[in-house]
């Protein structure tokens, strides 16, 4: 049986990484968002990778780290219904989280790389081929910012609901 301190441990990496996954998400829709939409749409287009990939370097490791917080804290937990239940819908929302990220970010933030031709736009070139957009141009960058704006608020959403199943479940585990 696993020690108190190191299921804390586990509970505390999962529900730190997903609130900081949160207020990271909700910084970049509502401060970066308001920023972005303040600019002339061929402005946004040069600024927005390497700001881009300027918080990637903080978001990135709460985005790898959350599912260790997740699985490990799931797998002490999974005799106790009420609180396993709630590590699975916390499990669910990062995939969730993930497949909009893979399938619809990643191809826009690619599409934009290579519109400033950053070598990234290139060596990513599968995200290009399943974009929902053509390559970036002058006519429809306010297009580009406005879909990749609105594909942000579900992830808004769902990483909020992530750490309030994570606080359930923990809840549930001690009851």
């Amino acid at each position: 049986m696993p020690s108190n301190t190191y299921r804390a441990r586990v509970n505390a990496l999962a529900v730190i990484t997903s609130a900081a996954f949160f207020g990271a998400n909700l910084f970049i829709g509502l401060s970066m968002g308001v920023y972005w939409l303040s600019l002339p749409p061929g402005d946004f287009v040069t600024q927005f990778f390497p700001q881009f990939s300027n918080f990637l370097f903080t978001i990135m490791p709460l985005f790898l780290l959350m599912p260790v917080g997740l699985i490990l804290s799931a797998r002490l937990d999974w005799d106790h219904a009420p609180a396993q239940r709630n590590w699975v819908i916390a499990l669910w929302l990062y995939l969730a989280v993930s497949l909009i990220t893979i399938f619809y970010h990643m191809p826009l933030n690619v599409r934009l790389a290579a519109a400033i031709e950053s070598p990234v736009g290139d060596a990513l070139d599968f995200y290009k081929s399943i974009a929902l957009v053509a390559q970036v141009t002058e006519e429809n960058s306010a297009t580009i910012r406005g879909l990749w704006l609105l594909g942000h608020i579900p992830r808004v959403l769902i990483t909020l609901a992530t750490p309030v199943f994570v606080l359930r479940a923990m809840r549930a585990q001690s009851a």
